[in-house]
């Protein structure tokens, strides 16, 4: 395993709410950093293998003291000093003073590391028996989900195409104890006129075709959970049966007098933001307000980055890959996020053991592979007025409460310090007078 040691230059019992800037050592070409290894920098040091460096680094290929990083505004000062490899700052090599920005990476030899604001969110297992992969933001949401599986009120998942929203569903029934089956539905793949059918039953002859009776989705999954994926796409009139279904707990089928009480825990999940479709009149407030009674927000792929090495070896085990192949993936935009990774991954692989080769190279990745700058990963406008609205709300219905909402968002307190005095945001303005 790759190792870093800290000299005792570093901060000794520092406050581990405070935001702490450093790197990741994510990944090094000869052997596993899973999880990733942080280290924090507060003060100019050196990066190298021998032990007269700030940081030492286990890679063979790095020379003795490397590069020189200085702490500096959005991230850090890359000195490389002379190295026999080079330093390489988003796979752009550094012939002179170079800003690692935070959410870039660093490759030294065979390594990479990865500039992040706050090593301290990082300090955790990504091991865990939820089926959830990764540390950081991963680990806060893992977290939230184990302190909600065993409430019986509805859970809302929110997150874009291919963050694995299903994944996390599962990993809230797997912790939830209860004793029925999960049961997955495509909202949007149903027929409009089958829909209250296939959730609510129907009885035998209720319509044209219905030669037997069905129990619907709802009693299939009597004891355990129902999934209800794409749930803003769901017809009105069939949310206000569903509405009615969440505040009764009793389940009518089609052509029946007669409603049966069910005991079923509901998890909806959507890729778009269902208060936008309840200000256009697609989705009723009244019952986004009952599905939302908890809210879990799975992150996109680009905002845990650190993560894709471990995913990388989960998806192929057997799969080697060149450091420069694996600077590429962490470099990524990944619109489509961890289904994306999944299939390049997958293709990348076969098509190195084709070749016979024995590590995925840079020419074995998509030429469509789009880079995603570091600027876009920890200042995307765009992503922070969204963000900055759903903190607002939070704030104020916590009053000021920055560890609730840290628990509401599903992320890591001192990275939560971090994002509000990035942002300007003073939680004090909140609270009660």
């Amino acid at each position: 395993m790759s190792d870093a040691t800290e000299t005792r230059h570093e901060a000794i019992g520092a406050e581990a709410a405070r935001p702490r800037p450093g790197v990741l050592i994510v990944f090094t070409e000869d052997h596993a950093a899973f999880p990733p290894i942080p280290v924090g920098i507060e003060r100019a040091g050196t990066i190298g293998r021998d032990e007269s460096a700030t940081i030492v680094l286990d890679d063979s290929q790095a020379s003795r003291v490397h590069v020189r990083l200085t702490p500096t505004d959005g991230g850090y000062q890359v000195e490389d000093l002379n190295s026999r490899n080079g330093s390489y700052v988003a796979a752009v090599r550094c012939t002179q003073p170079t800003l690692l920005a935070y959410g870039a990476t660093l490759r030294l030899g065979r390594s990479l590391l990865l500039a992040v604001m706050d090593v301290e969110s990082h300090r955790v297992s990504t091991d865990d028996d939820l089926g959830l992969i990764g540390a950081g933001n991963v680990a806060a949401l893992r977290a939230r989900i184990v302190e909600i599986a065993q409430r019986s009120e509805p859970a809302l998942v929110e997150g874009q195409t291919g963050v694995g929203k299903e994944r996390v569903s599962h990993a809230l029934h797997a912790a939830s104890g209860r004793s029925g089956p999960l049961l997955a539905v495509n909202c949007a793949a149903l027929p409009k006129d089958l829909v209250e059918a296939e959730l609510f039953g129907h009885a035998k002859g209720a319509f044209s075709g219905s030669d037997r009776a069905r129990d619907g989705l709802f009693r299939s999954a009597a004891g355990g959970t129902l999934l209800l994926d794409e749930v803003g796409d769901l017809p009105l009139d069939a949310q206000a049966k569903l509405l009615r279904v969440l505040e009764t707990s009793e389940v009518r089928a089609v052509g029946e007098d007669r409603a049966v009480r069910v005991d079923v825990r509901v998890v909806a999940a959507t890729n778009a933001p269902l208060e936008t479709r309840v200000q256009a009149g697609q989705f009723r407030a009244d019952l986004f307000h009952r599905l939302a009674a908890w809210r879990l927000s799975v992150p996109q792929l680009r905002e845990h980055a650190e993560d894709i090495p471990a995913l990388v070896a989960h998806f192929e085990p057997a799969a080697a890959f060149s450091v420069e192949a694996m600077e590429a993936l962490l470099g990524a935009e990944w619109p489509g996020n961890v289904r994306e990774l999944k299939n390049v991954v997958r293709s990348a692989a076969a098509s190195v053991a084709a070749a016979g080769g024995s590590h995925v190279q840079l020419a074995q990745l998509p030429d469509g592979l789009l880079p995603a700058s570091p600027s876009r990963r920890t200042d995307d406008r765009e992503a922070d007025a969204v963000f900055r609205a759903r903190l607002d709300t939070a704030l104020r219905l916590r009053e000021g409460n920055v560890a609730q909402v840290a628990r509401d968002l599903a992320v890591g307190r001192p990275w939560l310090y971090s994002v509000l005095k990035r942002l300007a945001i003073d939680p004090a303005t909140y609270r009660s007078r």
